[in-house]
């Protein structure tokens, strides 16, 4: 889980209005990753780990979606 740790992700869908998001945190324990949106630090959320590998929302790195 510790290679989640700062890596970058792009949401598909915005959250919050922004889809550019770095990992902050890895909750070991639940299986949860805290992000944060890169253009906003103030906005934080929790991600379960299945979800971020889900390809149909979450992108690794940071794209450009059109």
């Amino acid at each position: 889980m510790s290679k989640y740790f700062h890596s970058k992700w792009t949401s598909v869908e915005k959250i919050s209005g922004w889809r550019h998001y770095e990992v902050r945190n890895v909750l070991n324990r639940t299986k949860q990753l805290e992000l944060f949106a890169v253009c906003d630090k103030k906005i934080s959320i929790t991600v379960d780990l299945k979800e971020i590998l889900n390809k149909e929302k979450w992108i690794p790195g940071w794209k450009e979606i059109i």
